[in-house]
């Protein structure tokens, strides 16, 4: 009995560890009865830490508002993906993303504008009760060839004897940390709140990253209920 103990104590850690880690507000379902659709606006992108020395400030600005409209548009899918499941189901509609970009667009309100814009400003332009951001740091440690390079590196050595002794680290390699932040805000007030954190190398690329950081936050949006 005492042996099993310490077991039922790790499985219990192990579980909690894996619970839920998003914020949900603690009067959502006050907040929200009203609403009826929202808007998923462009993800607000920032690049740190090595930057490509072939890139001009003005490229990677450039990568930046590409990279922006990447995750919006897979938001956007992935919510859509997860609105409906066999058990719960999601009680508001999603503008489409190509009218949140036009209406955006045609009030020549840039992608960077966008950013820091004020969401009830937004949310009236857009003819919406809430919106949706997510705001994206990508820190860069290196190339996905440089990236490729210490990976047969280090499978090299780990082949070896001697490799077996060296502690070498499993994320060494790696081209990028990816850290996210998924928002649902309504007059200047958070609903909902996820986070997820994320690495990349050559052979997990930017674009899979993309799809499972959007994929979680779509698994765990609100507005649902059971069926």
């Amino acid at each position: 009995m005492k042996k099993i103990i310490p077991v039922l104590l790790l499985i219990i850690i192990i579980s909690a560890s894996c619970g839920r880690k998003y914020y949900t507000n603690s009067f959502f379902d006050q907040q929200t009865a009203n609403h009826k659709i929202i808007a998923v606006l462009p993800s607000e992108i920032v690049f740190t830490g090595k930057q490509p020395k072939d890139l001009s400030a003005e490229q990677i600005s450039k990568m930046e508002e590409e990279e922006s409209k990447a995750f919006q548009m897979a938001l956007y899918g992935n919510i859509m993906r997860y609105a409906n499941t066999n058990k719960t189901y999601m009680w508001v509609g999603v503008q489409d993303v190509t009218k949140t970009i036009n209406t955006l667009e045609e009030n020549q309100i840039s992608i960077r504008d966008s950013w820091k814009m004020d969401d009830k400003k937004l949310a009236v332009l857009l003819g919406v009760d809430a919106i949706v951001r997510m705001q994206i740091t990508q820190k860069r440690y290196m190339s996905d060839y440089a990236s490729y390079g210490v990976t047969i590196g280090r499978n090299v050595i780990n082949q070896t004897p001697l490799g077996n002794k060296l502690p070498i680290p499993s994320s060494l390699g790696k081209t990028e940390d990816i850290y996210a932040y998924c928002s649902v805000v309504s007059n200047s007030m958070t609903l909902w709140n996820n986070s997820y954190k994320g690495a990349a190398d050559w052979d997990n690329p930017s674009n899979v990253i993309i799809e499972n950081i959007t994929g979680a936050f779509g698994r765990n949006f609100p507005y649902k209920r059971r069926k």
